[in-house]
């Protein structure tokens, strides 16, 4: 699997998603912005792979 560190979380779940993997989204962010959430132009921190179909990418905004 490729390593998709600094991609935009939209494109990491469409390629990934275009490979047949499913994908879990955390964020990580400082705690006074953590409410925020995340959105598509976040970008992924860390991957890792839960079971032979599924990713979990690790995700931060880029705007604060």
């Amino acid at each position: 699997m490729r390593d998709y560190s600094g991609f935009r979380l939209e494109d990491a779940i469409e390629q990934l998603k275009t490979q047949g993997y499913e994908t879990v989204v955390r964020l990580t962010a400082p705690p006074r912005l953590k409410d925020r959430g995340y959105g598509a132009d976040s970008r992924v921190v860390r991957q890792r792979l839960l079971d032979d179909r599924t990713v979990e990418l690790l995700v931060c905004n880029t705007d604060s």
